[in-house]
């Protein structure tokens, strides 16, 4: 049986589980193992286990004689419970353990508030919950937007005028990574909550179901930080009701003790980029989890170099939204490029100090909730720990050019940070006991300084060594050379040894305590029963003392707590800093530090320019090639199939990218004009879930970039127009690529399969390339590099054969094609008209809306 012992315990054991709110499991520790009940264990097994050979039955020890299912689970099939339950199955956990005969929650759980199960969970984060209101009326597209960011600590707010298609909201959305979202006035702005919802339907974020009431706007500021009261008093209406509606259903499970700060996510000076470049360009994944590593091959994962959670979430950030003012852009470069040169420190920051840091960004939470003297412990650790830091940047600002990039950015606050805490440091050097951390691996109070605690440690210790010699004599007693001696706060001193030597106590004057499988057979005999009384006596007394000395001390760290999420943020800052330069320094390919122009000079020189992902995951050399605009804005690039078009124009917007994180590119050298947004059209996918032909997913991504782009835009555009007929797609093709080229007049690269394209060559602004193919004995060669010019073909047949299509399907296919090319003339004069015609730019702009 896995129930309770006795009628009470199985009582409570049912009133516990008819109480529960039915989004919740609840687990039930009986030391060495974990249950859980009824319906419970159905849905663990069904879902988790993914079968019901673990449910067993148990009758209760009730009047009625009840069955009830059951399964039990060791530790780490616990930690799968957990972590699944709260993190995919969105559902709530509670921990129920015995204290005195009486069941009692010692933790709880659910997908917006896992700090209490930090441990079995793995990571503990937090994702946002979103709550958007849209301003009613046709004049602009103001939008108000806040988060509840419950793991970082703060509350997030912003408003801005987007476009009509919510590109802004868009980069808002994959930038801060929700998993829910609250929609604040969808009946009013049925048309435009349509968009949104699809949006967020796309990148996998939930809308918030079963809405309470809001909260009182003095509920709100009470959970604000002292320090920005004023700052959320000032804010306007529509964030107030925001923010109420998220405090009722995003902060209700939080302790009153957590104070959030405000943080204003502004997107004012930020490239632009929405989810179609941030797919077609595979800078990372939309609906990102930070549980689970992927394993695709995207920039991000390629960079990601980082040490600490918060470094990792910050770099996705920062390509979420790349800079666009010169002089940021270049003091983030600086301290890249000062990385880059000194490998000594590098090194040291990376895997001597970020790679024992704390994760800080949970560490406020924990210490306004339920402080530990770990906890304590965490903080000291990581302000030692930031002191080492600031003396690495002294070193690394020892070269002057980049002393005040470094300055600003990063030691002038953690010098100010260190300052703050320095008492707190002081006092942790008094109460730790780091000696006791050394041999233990375990931190406690120092025992020497407090006389209470120093007379119960020494009545303790004593009471040890007499525990000690019962073990040497019932050990050569049992003639069991493993006889082992443990203690904890249920029993006491105890032996144990493992289930195969079992037999060395079978029929002996002993007392069972428990058998498990994992921890073998616990033990005790009559000389040590008669000493547990007084050691748990004195171990409760110790506990109770050393409880009183950690509140005193949580109590004083109290004042230092703001300081905390300033000191994740450096950390995390610090931390990309390093991955950025360390991808540099050990990529296989040269990375160099790219010359930045201003906005608006329209001039982009990549020499040797290559795609760092596919560098980084093949194992034969890139072969780079040279991306030149400047007098000629626009390049029409032709050449075979799989000829290499789109890791060109890929390679391209990627290093414009990099440079605009601060970050160095793949290139021997570059001269990059800073663009306001990256613009994709690439390939040619359906969106059969949401009744989109691919067609109509070409015609709206185009319609987004010639409503969006602008003169200080970068566009790359790939085999535009197979959606539709020949005819049709040419002359989409054609008349997007004369709008770009004369109407908005940005930097572009338009690759097409159309050949006759490369008339457009013949305008001013605008340069015809090719990829290069050889053609020996009738077989094509792919060179992989730009020469100047248009292919005259794509050498589709050629390329079938290559990749192994039946020969007799080629023949058949090269017969139907000399056919089809006999009709499917394109006439010149038709040609001219749709080159020089914008009808098709308003046709399609109609199309979309």
């Amino acid at each position: 049986m896995s129930g309770g012992k006795d009628e009470a315990s199985d009582k409570a054991l049912l009133k516990i589980l008819k109480s529960k709110s039915p989004n919740t499991i609840a687990i039930f520790s009986r030391g060495e193992y974990f249950s859980v009940y009824g319906d419970d264990a159905t849905f663990v097994a069904t879902n988790i286990f993914k079968s019901d050979v673990c449910v067993k039955t148990f009758t209760l020890s009730t009047d009625n004689s009840q069955q009830m299912k059951y399964i039990s689970v060791n530790r780490g099939q616990y930690e799968k419970v957990v972590r699944e339950t709260i993190v995919l199955l969105r559902c709530s956990v509670e921990l129920y353990s015995s204290e005195q005969g009486e069941w009692k929650m010692t933790k709880r759980g659910s997908p917006g508030n896992t700090v209490d199960f930090e441990q079995e969970i793995g990571v503990s984060d937090q994702a946002p919950i979103l709550a958007i209101y849209i301003h009613p009326g046709d004049d602009d597209n103001r939008v108000t937007l806040c988060a509840w960011d419950a793991g970082n600590v703060r509350i997030v707010i912003s408003e801005y005028i987007d476009t009509p298609s919510f590109s802004q909201t868009e980069q808002c959305i994959f930038g801060l990574c929700p998993t829910e979202y609250i929609l604040v006035n969808e009946g009013s702005v049925a048309p435009k909550a349509k968009k949104i919802a699809s949006m967020f339907t796309r990148m996998e974020v939930h809308n918030k179901q079963q809405l309470k009431p809001k909260s009182q706007w003095s509920d709100v500021i009470e959970s604000v930080h002292l320090d920005y009261k004023d700052e959320a008093e000032k804010q306007n209406e529509n964030i107030k009701e925001c923010l109420q509606i998220l405090h009722s259903n995003a902060a209700d499970e939080y302790s009153i003790s957590e104070k959030y700060s405000i943080f204003n996510y502004g997107t004012h000076g930020n490239m632009l980029i929405d989810s179609c470049a941030v797919e077609a360009l595979e800078l990372f994944q939309l609906n990102y989890n930070y549980l689970e590593k992927s394993n695709n091959l995207t920039l991000y994962n390629v960079l990601n170099k980082c040490k600490t959670l918060p470094g990792e979430k910050l770099l996705r950030d920062w390509l979420s939204r790349p800079l666009c003012q010169i002089d940021h852009i270049n003091e983030r470069l600086d301290i890249v490029e000062a990385l880059f040169e000194n490998q000594t420190i590098r090194q040291k920051l990376r895997d001597s100090i970020l790679a024992r840091m704390p994760d800080c960004s949970q560490l406020a939470r924990r210490l306004m909730r339920k402080c530990t003297l770990q906890d304590l412990n965490r903080f000291y650790q990581a302000a030692t720990l930031l002191e080492t830091v600031e003396m690495q940047l002294i070193q690394l600002s020892e070269a002057e050019q980049f002393a005040p990039s470094i300055n600003r950015l990063l030691k002038s606050e953690i010098t100010e940070i260190l300052k703050k805490v320095e008492r707190f440091q002081v006092l942790c050097d008094e109460f730790f006991d780091f000696d006791y951390e050394k041999e233990n691996k375990e931190i406690r109070v120092r025992v020497d300084f407090v006389p209470e605690i120093q007379e119960i440690s020494e009545k303790l210790e004593q009471m040890e060594r007499v525990a000690e010699k019962l073990r040497k004599k019932y050990s050569a007693k049992f003639e069991c050379d493993n006889l082992k001696l443990d203690k904890n706060s249920q029993y006491g001193f105890y032996f144990r040894v493992t289930l195969k030597e079992e037999k060395s106590i079978r029929k002996k004057d002993v007392h069972i305590l428990e058998t498990t499988k994992g921890s073998g057979v616990k033990f005790s005999v009559g000389e040590l029963s008669d000493i547990n009384d007084e050691f748990l006596e004195f171990h409760l007394k110790y506990t109770r003392a050393e409880e009183e000395v950690i509140s005193m001390l949580c109590k004083k760290a109290e004042e230092f707590i703001p300081l905390i999420p300033a000191m994740a943020q450096l950390i995390a800052t610090l931390d990309v800093f390093v991955s950025l330069s360390t991808f540099a320094a050990t990529s296989s390919g040269i990375y160099t530090r790219p010359n930045l122009l201003p906005l608006g000079s329209k001039r982009l020189e990549l020499k040797q320019c290559r795609h760092p992902v596919i560098e980084g995951n093949s194992e034969k050399p890139f072969i780079p090639n040279d991306v030149v605009l400047d007098k000629c804005r626009l390049i029409i690039l032709t050449g075979a199939n799989m000829g290499g078009k789109s890791t060109y124009l890929r390679s391209a917007a990627l290093s414009i990218l990099l440079a605009q994180i601060g970050s160095f590119v793949p290139c021997s050298s570059a001269t990059i004009s800073v663009v306001d947004g990256i613009f994709t059209r690439v390939g040619a996918s359906d969106k059969q879930s949401q009744g989109i032909s691919t067609f109509m997913a070409e015609m709206l991504d185009c319609s987004a970039i010639l409503q969006r782009a602008t003169k200080n835009s970068f566009v790359v555009i790939d085999e535009l127009g197979r959606g539709t007929s020949t005819f049709d797609g040419f002359g989409i093709a054609s008349a997007i690529a004369q709008d770009i080229l004369n109407r908005i007049q940005c930097l572009s690269i338009f690759a097409t399969h159309f050949h006759e394209m490369g008339k457009l060559a013949e305008q001013p602004g605008a340069v015809a390339l090719q990829m290069g193919v050889q053609i020996e004995n009738n077989e094509i060669h792919m060179l992989y590099k730009v020469f100047e010019g248009v292919a005259q073909c794509s050498f589709g047949l050629q390329v079938a054969k290559m990749v192994g299509i039946d020969e007799n399907v080629i023949n058949k296919a090269a017969q139907l094609l000399e056919g089809l090319e006999k009709k499917l003339v394109i006439d010149s004069k038709k040609k001219k008209e749709l080159l020089e015609s914008a009808d098709i730019r308003q046709a399609i702009l109609s199309l979309v809306k």
